[in-house]
């Protein structure tokens, strides 16, 4: 009986695959079909039984995504630690998500039940926290919108990665011409979007999109919580008089949990202001929205005090209003030892007697976990990946065989065998130094040092219908129609402005200017011809990538993340220019481990 369900699992597999390739509703059918060897249901389990229909008087409720890690379960341990404080002031909620369907891969794979198990897991480990701490636990899967908005967009973006490679002057060059056919469609395509990381799509659509809708309208939270390590200012927060702008939405009865949150917005504003103060060059960032009585304060967003674990970049494409009514437990923690005298994260879990207390950190792509990336990603390209070759930029020759563009990142290592020096990837297809014509179009271009001239430029920039700001003002509308008060102020003036950036995970902000180059002088045309942000970099930066993120951010010390945007296209690298020597003291270290810059 076992094996017969087997087959007819995967006979259904085989009816949705093809499906899909010629039906587009069939993606969304595949969330009803789930491996039967996860024997959870998905959709609406509550392992607290809890009524989850409104009620006209009842405590605030907060629902906090539970992936069964530390961080989500000590988010979790906090938030039911305010309930206990006052029972009268809060409900606690847990919510996992299953998002993928293992049903999705190919029937080869079948019979490989590791994700299957690991997903389970995971959902075991949070109902153990959950019943440790007596909260309800929901679990529901988002597995469609994953897929749609997430990771197919994300494959997409791989199968397309040999076409990023166009320089800042080429784009320039073919933006003008791309004003007229602009003006005629000044509508947005969500089809077309650019997904360069699962994890920056991951916060953007699922959590602080599809999750946080399914939390306050079916779980009815008036707060979503996270485990993440960010912190958000909810400007104005007053917990005896909320002004209708606020940020937060509360049953407005002074209680402690709302004291709670007073006292964590006086002391963000307070962080802020220090970080700000002394340079009159930003003050424009708390006057942004402040034109009118009727502006919106949208939380700003934060970096969480433990900046080896800040998450501000990935959550840099959430747009402003998704962070209304959204709490980071963990914001001002760290995440193990430290030299700070407060208790850790991990600290508090085992102390809590939390069951995930030493539980590792989880690894992989988002809500798919660890796999070999390349040959998992290879089932969903829509065509094979042709192998070609590697060629050296300084000769000219080949210097071995790639398995495909989509295997390479600008930057990494190139692990050609037999190769007799160690080879880095420093640009892929045309566009990439040499001459722009097919015989190039699959070529891997690598150099022979990890600080070699083809690695850096200093400029990059970003369709600034792309580039998400966060916590400067305006509405939704503002970012597709004509309102500019979720612009920098100076930008919208003319003027550029001094801030640090990022362009990879963890990466060291570096310092840049940022200004506005408009396609068309009518800044109130149309949102699509509005031209594009230049970031220029005070120093040479590794490995920029079009199609990676940039992340800006403002204060003293990068505290403040103004928001973040996929790079478009990157400027002329430093070989290109002709400029072979370039001293290695004045290259900005492309990442916390760079040691042969950081030790000079």
């Amino acid at each position: 009986m076992i094996d017969r369900l087997a087959d007819e699992e995967i006979l259904i597999v085989y009816v949705m695959r093809v499906l899909q390739r010629t039906l587009p509703f069939a993606r969304k059918c595949r969330r009803y079909y789930h491996c039967s060897r996860c024997t959870s249901s998905f959709h609406n389990d509550s392992s607290g039984g809890e009524d989850t229909k409104k009620r006209e008087h009842r405590p605030n409720r907060v629902v906090v995504a539970m992936s069964g890690g530390v961080d989500s379960s000590v988010a979790a341990y906090l938030l039911q630690q305010q309930q206990q404080n006052n029972k009268n002031d809060l409900d606690v909620f847990g919510l996992h998500m299953s998002n993928w369907n293992a049903l999705d891969e190919d029937t080869q794979d079948m019979s490989n039940t590791t994700f299957c198990e690991t997903s389970e897991k995971e959902y075991n480990d949070a109902k153990s926290v959950a019943k440790h701490l007596s909260i309800p636990l929901h679990r529901v899967s988002f597995a469609s919108e994953y897929w749609v908005r997430v990771f197919e967009p994300f494959v997409e973006s791989l199968s397309s990665s040999h076409d990023t490679n166009t320089t800042l002057e080429e784009e320039l060059d073919c933006n003008q011409s791309l004003v007229q056919s602009e003006e005629r469609d000044n509508s947005t395509n969500d089809s077309n979007m650019v997904m360069p990381n699962p994890d920056f799509g991951c916060n953007t659509h699922i959590k602080f999109g599809s999750m946080k809708d399914y939390a306050i309208d079916r779980l009815q939270a008036d707060y979503v919580a996270t485990g993440h390590y960010a912190q958000l200012w909810h400007r104005n927060y007053k917990s005896s008089t909320i002004p209708n702008n606020s940020s937060i939405n509360i049953n407005n009865d002074g209680n402690y949990f709302h004291d709670w949150m007073e006292e964590t917005s006086q002391i963000l504003e307070q962080i802020v202001m220090e970080s700000i103060s002394g340079r009159p060059e930003e003050e424009w960032i708390l006057n942004n929205n402040n034109k009118s009585s009727s502006s919106n304060h949208y939380p700003m967003l934060i970096a969480g005090a433990d900046r080896s674990k800040d998450q501000t970049y990935f959550l840099s494409g959430v747009k402003s209003e998704a962070f209304k009514n959204v709490i980071f437990p963990l914001g001002q923690l760290a995440k193990s030892q430290s030299q700070q005298q407060q208790q850790s994260v991990r600290d508090i879990a085992h102390q809590a007697n939390i069951p995930t207390a030493s539980k590792r950190d989880s690894m992989g792509i988002c809500f798919i976990g660890k796999r070999n990336f390349g040959n998992f990603v290879s089932q969903y390209m829509p065509e094979p990946t042709t192998p070609g070759d590697f060629v050296d930029v300084d000769t000219n020759q080949v210097v071995g065989k790639h398995e495909g563009l989509m295997h390479y990142t600008i930057g990494q290592g190139a692990r050609i065998s037999g190769a007799p020096v160690k080879y880095f990837v420093c640009g892929k297809g045309r566009g990439s130094g040499k001459d722009d014509d097919d015989s190039y179009s699959n070529t891997v271009f690598v150099c022979n040092n990890t600080h070699h001239p083809a690695l850096y430029t200093d400029e990059l920039w970003v369709d600034f219908i792309s580039f998400n700001w966060i916590g400067l003002g305006g509405t939704e509308s503002d970012r597709y129609g004509m309102g500019l008060d979720h612009i920098p102020r100076p930008l919208v003036e003319g003027k550029s402005i001094k801030l640090l950036a990022r362009t990879r995970h963890l990466q060291p902000l570096a310092s840049c200017t940022v200004s506005w180059r408009r396609v068309n002088s009518n800044i109130q045309s149309s949102i699509t011809n509005r031209g594009h942000l230049i970031v220029h970099f005070d120093n040479p930066m590794r490995a920029i990538t079009p199609g990676q993120i940039v992340a800006l951010y403002a204060g003293s010390d990068g505290l403040i993340c103004l928001g973040g945007g996929p790079i478009k296209s990157k400027g002329l690298s430093f070989m290109d220019r002709g400029m072979t020597e370039i001293s290695l003291t004045a290259l900005h270290p492309s990442g916390h481990n760079d040691l042969s810059l950081q030790n000079l």
